[in-house]
């Protein structure tokens, strides 16, 4: 069930009369419906799609085909097929046989590849059934970090691009009934994606055994995984980038309306599957949000290149689900760099008028690091001034040479170096390449409405006063599209 407006859901015919029809035109739908010209066309802009191992346009062809020379992995597809129909991923092969094997675990001979690439040829899976080219192309090696939440096959992520605006995003998740693929009526799972920080939202699968071909039920974490996954608040890798693509594939196929479906290769990195030039609707439930009013709020608008396209999709409809993302995760929503307000050492929280004793600061939410840290300049300022200079009042070596080194100083003078008692210990860090050890004190700071103690290690001064390390993100999320300076 959608939360969205009746009002602000886009429906099929309205889709077709006002946006697919007008907006698409013949010879713009004809790149998107034909996988191999849309290869070409993207090529020429840069755009990266997998790489075509084989084309069997006829029979002929196919009596010819070398199967010793096709790679253990592969992906067969029809070039003008649909809805994901068609399409057999080929996940191994069988020692010493010319057999493969599918993401289910099902084997396929030789006869049977033969039979489906006649299948092809045929049109049984082409639009209006009309005779088509089968392409063997190459199996996308998903990026390590997607691949923990599908089964085996690889993930795509679609957005829907209008007047050269992203419009809205899910990503798309192969399970064991999929059979690898990312086609959510076979049974993959969709995830809707925040258009602006790249992070996912609500979760669907298709229902079996229903009447009604589109009605799904919500899910909140992977299936078919030996350790199923939670769905929501997951950052999805390279978003920045993805949107760019997205838009310069409407750029190059000339779709007033597309969908742009792309994965993402452990070693490419963005990868361009296809163009679709009459996407489905299904996107609105991963998102429980309408099309139709976004649609709206960009018709007409003037988009002046990529980067205003972008923009302006992020604006209008980034951080709307905000909220939604904290509800369903569990997890507060901060910005790359957060406005946080440190308490001075000895101040009373909850005394709103002791102003004098505490500062708004900007911080760095840095998962690069274990512990937070905080430049010396403020950490004297807070009140700690005497824990500092106790510490550098002892005849400490600048840097040592291994980690192994700064431990053997530090088990040989702890005794003196961490005498103050606001030193809670001493850590070794690696700054400008070079081994440190430096003081970690305990401070307080509010972040999103929440006053917490953290450990940071005092440092010499750096571009921001305060970086959240990775011991005190554990319960936050992290928007990298909203940044300040």
């Amino acid at each position: 069930m959608l939360k969205s407006n009746i009002r602000q859901i886009l429906g099929l015919n309205k889709r077709n009369q006002e946006y697919i029809r007008p907006l698409n035109p013949p010879s713009a739908k004809r790149i998107a419906d034909n996988k191999i010209l849309t290869k070409k066309i993207l090529a020429k802009e840069g755009i990266k799609t997998p790489e075509v191992y084989k084309l069997i346009k006829n029979k002929k062809q196919l009596q010819f085909l070398d199967f010793e020379s096709l790679p253990k992995s592969f992906v067969i597809k029809p070039n003008q097929g649909t809805g994901g129909n068609g399409i057999v991923v080929i996940y191994g092969k069988k020692k010493n046989e010319l057999s493969w094997i599918r993401p289910s675990g099902e084997v396929m001979t030789k006869k049977d590849i033969i039979l489906h690439i006649e299948n092809i040829l045929e049109g049984r899976y082409s639009m209006g059934s009309r005779s088509d080219i089968c392409i063997i192309e190459e199996r996308v090696k998903t990026d390590p970090f997607l691949k923990q939440y599908s089964y085996k096959g690889v993930p795509d992520i679609r957005i829907i691009c209008f007047n050269y605006v992203p419009i809205m995003a899910m990503t798309r998740l192969p399970t064991k009934k999929s059979d690898g693929t990312a086609n959510l009526h076979s049974g993959a799972i969709c995830t809707g994606i925040d258009i602006s920080s790249g992070i996912t939202t609500y979760s669907m699968h298709m229902k079996p055994k229903t009447l009604m071909s589109d009605t799904y039920e919500m899910i909140d974490s992977t299936m078919d995984l030996k350790e199923n996954k939670k769905l929501s608040g997951v950052q999805i890798p390279f978003w920045d980038e993805i949107l760019k693509i997205a838009v310069k594939c409407q750029q190059a196929s000339k779709l007033g309306y597309v969908g742009v479906d792309i994965a993402l290769d452990a070693e490419k990195g963005p990868i361009v599957f296809e163009l679709n030039a009459r996407p489905g609707l299904g996107i609105q439930v991963a998102n429980q949000a309408g099309l139709l009013w976004r649609l709206e709020k960009v018709k007409g608008l003037e988009i002046k290149n990529l980067k205003h396209g972008i923009r302006v999709a992020k604006n209008l409809f980034g951080g709307e689900v905000e909220e939604s993302i904290e509800a369903i995760s569990g997890r507060k929503v901060v910005n790359i760099n957060e406005k946080v307000l440190l308490y001075y050492k000895g101040s009373d929280t909850k005394k709103k008028e002791d102003i004098k004793n505490r500062e708004v600061c900007t911080a760095f939410m840095d998962t690069g690091v274990l512990t937070s840290r905080i430049s010396k300049v403020l950490a004297m300022r807070a009140g700690y001034i005497d824990a500092i200079k106790s510490f550098y009042s002892n005849d400490i070596p600048k840097k040592f040479e291994t980690f192994k080194d700064a431990q053997e100083y530090i088990d040989k003078n702890n005794s003196n170096i961490s005498k103050h008692p606001d030193i809670l210990r001493i850590a070794k860090t690696v700054e400008d390449g070079s081994v440190r050890i430096r003081p970690v004190i305990s401070i307080l700071i509010r972040i999103e409405g929440e006053i917490k103690s953290i450990e940071t290690v005092v440092t010499e001064d750096t571009t921001y006063s305060i970086v959240i390390g990775k011991n005190d993100l554990k319960g936050y999320l992290i928007d990298t599209s909203k940044t300040f300076i």
